[in-house]
């Protein structure tokens, strides 16, 4: 009784549980297909196909339990929480993303991540700790030790960053190891991930084969480094890192923008690291073909944007809505930036196959809590007939345009002087794509320029693995953008007069809920009270 209940309530104790690791034949499908059975590590750990099993199921991670769907920072989950923990969007089913009372410590997404990720790093350090016993060619074994390191790297980003100092753990632990772990100071965990990514990046391939898709290159071990150094301020070193991919030409911006978050994008060479998903199988995902988009089309609704958000992109002048002659509050969707279109779903204004988008809750079943008006479009693939719960299209989790903007953040926090020529090669190459064709930037003074930098950001990778929120806490402006109150699409011309049911502002847009209630101590996250009930060496943060 004693260990199913630590089983149940300890996500570290996971780390023990994979002692006998997934395994599976070795084919082209390496990471579509899931471990059929198990065997004991006694017969296993002895020919390359064994660890190449292995390794594909630390990249698959587990199914079980319901992780598959959870915000853990490694799929499709992503979509909805990202943005619903941030100033983006609101999850219709509000209880379910950000808690209505704040971060908490018994947050389900709270503990999800911790058990999640330590499932992972679970899997690593088995594979670790075994991979000496294989008989096999020793280039290829470096090169698999390089990314199980790196997948053990991007748990321990996501640990170190929201929870600040957490267990780092580099063995398979014993049951009573597991439940008396200590925690190690945030800077030691974000240093070993470093390190960890540098020796990875030496060992892995600039550019894989077609046949090997998905796996891990050269560049998502830099990128992966470099999201790390900013969160540490380290700026010239972070410069430097990002300078490295770019220098691969492994990597280009795509001419498409709303093509590259669907199944037809998944080979695009924008793409550096992504969440694989297969077509037609029990390894597709739901949220992108029927939790995500309108009601209005036979989805859930269950994403939807703030009016905040939408104000955020620009008119196709370059200019902000206050600010450019092109604006028509009549009209304000005309003349905006093309990726306005690819992201969001506008009321009487969006068309989805000869379907114009109806998104007032008081016109259409869009009915809920959180619902703004403000569709779900991004990774939304219009022309997909077959089960929508079964969708095939990747998740990036790194893209090309993050490097690139990134490396002129980093460029810019480091104090350098900003160049035409370096602006011209980052931030207008990613406003500058066919599909886009947003005018270029010319402003070179640092403060006005980052303000610039900060909104590209919001516009480009909404959605996408978090990155608006390491975005806010890396900048410290969560709080600000986080404690207000938030608004959808404008409902009626006379406020003065508006009958309907629900509460507006002064200019007629649908209130959706206030603040998120994020004070200063929730730029770290809680310890998942779980497990702090099981091992109690672990500490709290400050606040909870």
């Amino acid at each position: 009784m004693k260990t199913r209940q630590l089983i149940q309530n300890s996500g570290i104790t996971f780390l023990v549980i994979c002692l006998i690791i997934a395994l599976s034949g070795c084919d082209k499908n390496f990471l579509t297909e899931n471990p059929k059975d198990r065997v004991s590590s006694g017969i296993f750990w002895k020919t390359e196909k064994d660890a190449t099993g292995a390794l594909m199921g630390v990249y698959r991670g587990n199914k079980w339990n319901g992780w598959w769907n959870s915000f853990n920072g490694w799929n499709i989950v992503g979509v909805l929480f990202s943005a619903d923990w941030t100033d983006v969007g609101s999850n219709k089913e509000s209880g379910s993303g950000y808690p209505a009372g704040g971060i908490i410590s018994t947050s389900t997404q709270v503990s999800d991540m911790w058990s999640y990720n330590y499932m992972i790093i679970s899997r690593a350090n088995n594979f670790l700790e075994n991979i000496g016993n294989v008989n096999m060619d020793e280039t290829r074994r470096s090169e698999m030790i390089a990314e199980v390191r790196f997948l053990r790297a991007y748990s321990y980003f996501w640990l170190s960053q929201l929870y600040g100092n957490v267990p780092l753990i580099t063995k398979v632990l014993t049951f009573e190891e597991a439940n008396s772990v200590t925690q190690s100071p945030q800077d030691s965990v974000v240093d070993f991930a470093i390190n960890e990514l540098t020796e990875a990046a030496d060992d892995l391939p600039v550019q894989r084969p077609p046949e090997e898709n998905g796996r891990i290159e050269k560049g998502a071990a830099l990128a992966l480094k470099g999201r790390l150094l900013m969160a540490s301020h380290k700026w010239s070193e972070a410069a430097e890192t990002y300078k490295k991919i770019i220098d691969l030409n492994r990597y280009s911006i795509d001419s498409r923008f709303k093509e590259l978050f669907e199944e037809s994008g998944d080979n695009s060479n924008e793409i550096i690291f992504a969440r694989k998903y297969t077509q037609g199988s029990e390894f597709g995902e739901p949220i992108t073909q029927q939790d995500a988009p309108p009601g209005w089309y036979g989805g859930y609704t269950q994403l939807t944007f703030y009016q905040s958000f939408v104000d955020m992109f620009l008119m196709t002048d370059g200019k902000p809505i206050d600010q450019s002659t092109l604006y028509d509050p009549k009209h304000p969707f005309d003349n905006r930036d093309p990726r306005l279109y690819a992201t969001v779903l506008l009321p009487d204004y969006s068309v989805v196959n000869g379907r114009i988008y109806r998104g007032s809750p008081d016109s259409t079943t869009q009915t809920g809590p959180g619902v703004t008006g403000y569709g779900f479009n991004k990774f939304w693939d219009h022309n997909y007939a077959g089960n929508k719960n079964e969708y095939g299209g990747d998740y990036p989790l790194l893209r090309y345009a993050e490097v690139l903007l990134s490396y002129l953040e980093s460029e810019v926090e480091s104090g350098n002087p900003i160049s035409q020529s370096l602006l011209d090669e980052t931030i207008n190459k990613v406003r500058g794509r066919a599909s886009v064709a947003m005018p270029p930037v010319s402003e070179t003074n640092p403060d006005k320029l980052m303000e610039i930098i900060m909104r590209e950001r919001a516009v480009e990778f909404a959605c996408e693995g978090g990155i608006r929120y390491w975005d806010l806490v890396r900048w410290k402006k969560a709080s600000e953008a986080l404690n207000r109150d938030f608004y959808g699409m404008k409902i009626t011309d006379d406020p003065a007069n508006y009958t309907g049911k629900y509460k507006i502002d002064d200019e007629g847009h649908i209130f959706i809920r206030s603040k998120k209630t994020f004070h200063d101590y929730n730029y770290l996250w809680p310890i998942p009270q779980s497990d702090l009930d099981v091992n109690h060496n672990l500490k709290q943060n400050s606040g909870y």
